[in-house]
């Protein structure tokens, strides 16, 4: 049986409909998507709210990003770029925009020289509808990889 809500949210997802890189890659199915990130925070032993969290912790550490980035507790430089406006939320909610959807950010673990580059809208995302982006969109947040660079632990 077709679900049009769904149907009708996948639409908007993808590319050059909500967003120009779209929420969702070409090919992407968000039922997909969804479980599959969700086996994967559950592996990690994490939660949604844990990894949104941690993420959200940067922003707030960050008054303003800057391209150059700022260090963050002498081990992470975290940074990026203000946008005007905002994204809204795909699923509708929170109003005219996302907090943080402004922003394009990056965020290198120093120890690691490993860096991870996300928009700032994920974290009303993971938090509240447990998305990443598609497998295939631009803006997409691997859950494996951020919890690796940004020391993300249960």
């Amino acid at each position: 049986m077709f679900d049009m809500s769904s149907l009708s949210l996948e639409l908007k997802m993808s590319p050059g409909i909500c967003s120009a890189g779209g929420f969702l890659g070409r090919g992407d199915i968000l039922g997909d998507v969804l479980k599959k990130d969700d086996e994967l925070v559950k592996s990690l032993g994490l939660t949604h709210s844990i990894i949104a969290d941690r993420i959200e912790y940067f922003l707030k550490k960050i008054n303003y990003p800057s391209q150059k980035g700022a260090i963050i507790d002498e081990k992470y430089l975290v940074g990026g770029i203000a946008y005007r406006g905002g994204q809204e939320c795909p699923w509708g909610d929170v109003g005219f925009s996302m907090p943080y959807s402004n922003l394009n950010l990056f965020a290198t673990n120093l120890a690691l020289n490993e860096t991870v580059k996300f928009p700032g809208g994920i974290v009303h995302l993971i938090r509240e509808h447990h998305f990443y982006e598609g497998f295939n969109s631009p803006y997409r947040v691997d859950p494996a990889i951020i919890t690796r660079i940004l020391d993300i632990t249960p």
